[in-house]
């Protein structure tokens, strides 16, 4: 089995050209991580795509839990599928271990589709986590949400949903 971590990045703006993480994006952010940190999840391996609004949310995250390396992810981009993404993410990782995939909303919620979860059954608002057990890698068969938490208040809500067959 192998924890799977769905971080949307934190809340965002335009500013010269680029999308940048708000103050108060961040400031959130910094308190979800902590609350995660708290949680004390194995996690080994924090992967995020390129863009710098969600590349800053991962170095967030890595460093409220006190680990150095993040590793940028092409397969972490809105417009890519889940299989390439479960592939990338199947040949970096081991059954047991926690990997934590920071993206965007689209890509992650068609992610969840393909775990067998519906839009609106596990909400995943900017700078929120979400646990997700899975069978295997890069063909998961199973999964199950477990929590998830909220980028308000950084508390922990319970998302278990029962097993769902991907597809």
């Amino acid at each position: 089995m192998i924890r799977l971590y769905l971080v949307r990045h934190a809340a965002e703006k335009e500013e010269g050209g680029a999308r940048v993480l708000t103050s108060r994006g961040r400031r959130r952010f910094r308190r979800v991580a902590r609350a995660f940190a708290e949680l004390e999840e194995p996690v080994h391996l924090i992967c995020t795509g390129r863009k710098p609004h969600v590349k800053e949310t991962a170095r967030l995250l890595a460093h409220g839990l006190g680990l150095r390396e993040v590793v940028e992810l092409d397969e972490l981009s809105s417009r890519t599928a889940p299989a390439p993404l479960l592939r990338a993410i199947g040949l970096r990782s081991n059954d047991g271990e926690g990997v934590i995939l920071v993206g965007h909303g689209r890509q992650l919620r068609r992610l969840l589709a393909s775990f067998g979860l519906r839009r609106h059954e596990l909400p995943l608002r900017k700078g929120s986590i979400v646990r997700l057990d899975v069978d295997a890698l890069p063909r998961p068969r199973a999964c199950v949400p477990r929590f998830r938490v909220r980028p308000t208040a950084g508390e922990l809500v319970d998302a278990f949903l029962g097993m769902r067959r991907a597809s």
